[in-house]
């Protein structure tokens, strides 16, 4: 599947919950400081993990983004949602009540944690005191929809509302689900990106099925295409942006931030629980993401790569890089290094790809820091400009273990 809008799709705001800061100027700052989002967390201790860290949000108070009094009917990632939803809305300078309300603007948001939070402490008192133990109040926040949904209505957005989850893809899901519906005329603009957070159950689960970066006592974790990397760390954040289209934006004198100029999608063959160690079809991926936004590989500044410090994922994506770009061909960064892994992350690639085009300059890879000899791939532990020959387009991958790819082409 390959989407590319008849009409071209801006980028005009951008909303963001992270453990780099709070919204994007913030996100941006540490960024280009080589910040990590990457924290012990006592849950994991108590638990006997063989894993302490993970990406934590420690600067988020909820009421700066929403009233007291329906914090209570809310959950944690729907508190994030809203949030970035309310950050990206005026990054854009839209207001959904006025000039037409917000019955054409939608909502689209990946996720791989919405309303698990809730569903997991629902199950507990039901199971422990049957019907009359759990709230019915809480019994709306255990669907995955919900984060959506709350988005919708706090700000009355009247548009689509979908929630598509794909696991470490979810939000690269739901950004392309987005573009098509702009392509087609069902909404003016859309909310979209994703939104995930640190929950204790996933956390062990994880850390049962052997995948997450082994504790090693000396503060190793998430090092992407790192010869000493050995797993991922779990991330969360809300990652969102105001995506519409051109006419639209210019009609109400919205700056653009960057284009989305195409995004495609192919399926590995791999376990469902792996990625696949075959590069074919991520290759295909970029090279018709390229095709249809009209560019090609030498015109590529900045690869944001999926990356996420797994040895499977880290070596095969690097074989499809040079499959596209030449040995080192282009220069790359994984984010995953500083944020760690989860259906929101590739979002906030977008964001970072964006901010880079912009100032010029390729911002650090977090944990990297003795190369790989079977990853060959230029990326660095410092900032670097953006050589002056380049246009401003960054490329974009984002695999979901079980085979899910996406890569999306940004203009700056």
């Amino acid at each position: 599947m390959t989407a590319r809008a008849g009409a071209e799709l801006l980028i005009t705001g951008f909303g963001c919950i992270s453990g780099l800061g709070i919204g994007a100027n913030a996100f941006e700052e540490a960024l280009f400081e080589g910040r990590s989002a990457l924290r012990p967390t006592p849950v994991a201790d108590a638990h006997g993990n063989h894993q302490r860290v993970a990406a934590c949000i420690d600067q988020f108070v909820a009421e700066d983004f929403i009233a007291p009094g329906k914090l209570r009917r809310i959950d944690r990632v729907g508190r994030l949602a809203i949030a970035a939803c309310r950050l990206a809305l005026a990054d854009a300078g839209l207001v959904p009540g006025a000039a037409g309300g917000g019955a054409d603007i939608g909502v689209a948001l990946g996720t791989s944690t919405s309303g698990l939070h809730t569903l997991i402490d629902y199950l507990d008192r039901l199971n422990a005191g049957g019907p009359a133990g759990a709230s019915a109040m809480d019994f709306s926040n255990t669907v995955g929809n919900a984060s959506a949904s709350l988005c919708g209505i706090e700000f009355g957005l009247q548009g689509i509302n979908v929630t598509l989850s794909q696991k470490e893809a979810s939000a690269f899901c739901a950004i392309s689900h987005a573009a098509s519906a702009l392509e087609n005329g069902a909404a003016r603009a859309i909310v979209t990106g994703g939104v995930d957070d640190f929950e204790s159950l996933y956390f062990q689960v994880h850390d049962r099925f052997n995948v997450l970066a082994r504790d090693r006592g000396n503060g190793e974790a998430s090092r992407p295409f790192d010869r000493r990397r050995n797993g991922f760390v779990l991330g969360s954040g809300a990652f969102l942006m105001v995506v519409e289209r051109a006419e639209t934006a210019a009609a109400r004198g919205a700056v653009a931030l960057g284009s989305l100029a195409a995004i495609a999608a192919t399926s590995s063959h791999c376990d469902i629980h792996d990625w696949s160690d075959d590069p074919s079809q991520l290759i295909r991926c970029m090279r018709e993401a390229l095709d249809r936004a009209g560019a090609s590989p030498a015109d590529v500044a900045v690869v944001f790569a999926s990356a996420n410090s797994s040895r499977q994922l880290d070596r095969t994506e690097a074989r499809a890089l040079e499959a596209v770009f030449g040995p080192g061909g282009v220069p790359v960064v994984a984010l995953k290094g500083a944020l760690g892994e989860a259906g929101a992350t590739a979002a906030a690639a977008i964001m970072a790809a964006t901010q880079s085009l912009r100032r010029r300059l390729i911002p650090p890879t977090v944990g990297f820091g003795e190369a790989d000899p079977e990853c060959r791939v230029d990326i660095r532990a410092a900032t670097r400009p953006i050589a002056p020959d380049r246009p401003a387009i960054a490329l974009i991958n984002s695999c979901a273990s079980g085979g899910g790819n996406y890569t999306a082409i940004i203009r700056g």
